[in-house]
């Protein structure tokens, strides 16, 4: 069993270097006012905030405002302070202090929820609470496999602590930051790459603060029991999901299940060369799913997710902001050695299991297009390669040849593998900078930072063919309408659902651009509702419509966010529920 693991914080975000512009002040993109620090806190409030918190966890400066103030999305509100709660009796007393004072409170585990949100609130002056404090691992079991984490602890945190204390456990992550929070992301029911994959499914015991103060434990008493974090429905009636994706309560600690360590692990990546093929290796993924061969939350993804990875729009000189014609994408597959569609997963058990399903697997789509498997010992293999390649011309040009792929490509192999294996990685959130006017930095990735332009539309639709192709038809049309460029990536949720999650790229710094790309998300969800389906996962801007085809479920919602917050101070307006 670990010790609890706290990581130093000063209470700040990390200063970080930011190029001379007037982002957040005067009027965004949209044509929507930002407002400047005059939305000032009461002088009583701010004074009880710095003496619940100490004043290093109190910010008001200009510029740590301008930091919690930004997103990728074409909106823009203004905080009026940031603060960094330590534990939950702080988070408790920032409440109190809120209520008090009439303040409205928007609480964030990490704060890295790019394409949704961040940590932007749809009205001006609120004060953004930030978790990052609060990230000590407080147990590690081994025997039952979970751990019990507060919000602050990051993926790459967590993984390093089971790494370095010998736990033969995995913790699913997902492909974006490593950076993000474990439990920030359950709590908004993200989604990751193994069995384990549904974050929020793994979780299990919460503590809560309500928005009056009160501190609950769900799922039991006060004091346990034992098996708080090990069976995820208590007895009465099952809580916890009221604390995700609203803003009844702010979670200050939760169980997470792990993955034992298998005893055999191979990742396999399906590259689709005719897309007429692709009915059928959708329905035959579904029946796999079904049947328990696919377990991983498999990822199918479109020639131009693979693109925007490896290479930036600046790099094809184009001098207008059209998107990449079919021939200029069929130029780059080549080029890249890119499919026009991508699938990747794991497969997990034992030696005899993992042989059996990848003979299943090379029988149900073999036949349409290239299968691979990739083992650690062949992945120590491919990096010593890689490596040499890279500084070798003649070993690049065969290698190229023989794996039919640029090596930018092959690049992605180990952080794929790895990704499944549970080891978070930032390589894949390159992609957010596609669009963006210049290079993308090598390291220390943040969209939002930099002021690149990211909404994410995420769709849940049945997992059949007869239902996602039309859809992603017409989806593709819509891209087409406005301009930009088609990203989609097929996540499974379940044996009976996936989301056609959809990236708008767009250039946050041209203003058509990012009119163009608010429409297109609008044309998105409309058309999504016509056919009579809703997202799974929503972000900033489809809040004030969100329950308009629902206007009882939205009245229970307000009638419960009344009870738990009778001052309307936590979060108002946060997925629709005021």
């Amino acid at each position: 069993m670990g010790s609890p693991e706290r990581l130093p914080h000063d209470g700040r975000p990390a200063p970080v270097e930011q190029p001379e512009d007037d982002r957040g002040q005067g009027v965004n993109q949209l044509g929507v006012k930002s407002v400047t620090p005059s939305t000032a806190l009461p002088v009583a409030a701010l004074d009880q905030l710095r003496a619940a918190l100490g004043d290093a966890h109190v910010c008001i400066r200009p510029e740590d405002l301008d930091r919690s103030s930004r997103c990728t999305i074409p909106w823009q509100s203004r905080c009026a302070a940031v603060v960094f709660p330590g534990n939950r009796d702080d988070v408790s007393a920032v409440l109190k202090i809120a209520a008090a004072h009439g303040l409205k409170v928007w609480p964030f585990s990490g704060g890295r929820n790019w394409g949704y949100g961040t940590t932007l609130a749809p009205e001006d002056g609120v004060v953004v609470m930030l978790l990052q404090r609060m990230n000590r691992i407080l147990e590690v079991n081994d025997e039952l496999a979970y751990a019990v984490l507060e919000p602050g602890v990051t993926y790459a945190q967590l993984n390093a602590h089971l790494k370095a204390n010998g736990h033969r456990l995995w913790a699913d992550c997902i492909d974006g930051t490593s950076q993000g929070s474990v439990v920030g992301n359950a709590l908004d029911r993200g989604l990751g790459q193994t069995p384990y994959g549904d974050h929020f499914g793994n979780l299990c015991g919460l503590e809560v603060v309500l928005p009056t103060g009160e501190i609950v434990r769900l799922g039991g008493t006060d004091e346990g029991p034992k098996t708080w974090h090990l069976h995820k429905w208590g007895v009465g009636p099952y809580l916890e999901g009221l604390f995700t994706q609203s803003n009844f309560g702010v979670v200050t600690q939760a169980g997470v299940w792990l993955m034992p360590e298998p005893e055999a692990h191979a990742s396999y990546v399906f590259e689709l060369h005719d897309e007429r093929h692709l009915p059928q290796v959708i329905d035959a993924f579904r029946r796999l799913a079904l049947q328990g061969v696919v377990t991983t939350k498999l990822h199918m993804i479109n020639d131009f997710v693979s693109l925007t990875v490896v290479m930036q729009r600046i790099e094809q000189q184009r001098p207008d902001g059209a998107p990449l014609s079919a021939g200029e994408i069929a130029e780059l597959r080549q080029r890249y050695g890119v499919a026009p569609m991508t699938c990747a997963g794991g497969l997990y058990g034992t030696r005899a299991q993992v042989r059996l399903q990848r003979r299943i697997l090379k029988r149900a789509i073999g036949r349409y297009g290239r299968l691979l498997f990739v083992s650690d010992s062949m992945l120590a293999v491919l990096e010593r390669v890689l490596g040499q390649a890279w500084r070798k011309p003649w070993l690049r040009a065969l290698v190229e040849k023989l794996a039919g792929s640029s090596l930018q490509v092959l690049d992605s192999a180990p952080h794929v593998h790895r990704l499944l294996q549970g080891v978070p990685t930032d390589y894949f959130v390159k992609h957010a900078y596609y669009r963006h006017r210049r290079r993308r930095p090598d390291t220390a990735i943040d969209p939002g930072r930099d002021g690149c332009g990211v909404i994410w539309f995420a769709p849940v639709l049945p997992f059949t063919s007869a239902a996602m192709l039309p859809f992603m038809a017409q989806a593709r049309r819509r891209f087409e309408e406005f301009g930009l460029d088609y990203w989609v990536a097929v996540l499974v949720l379940n044996p009976r659902a996936v989301t056609c999650l959809m990236n708008i790229l767009y250039d946050k710094d041209e203003a058509d651009e990012a009119r163009r790309a608010a429409a297109l998300y609008d044309a998105l969800v409309g058309d999504m509702r016509a056919a009579g389906y809703a997202q799974y996962r929503a972000g900033l801007l489809a809040w004030p419509r969100l329950f308009d085809d629902a206007p009882a479920l939205l009245a229970l919602n307000r009638r419960i966010k009344s009870a738990l917050d009778p001052c309307g101070i936590l979060a108002p307006g946060r997925y629709g529920v005021s």
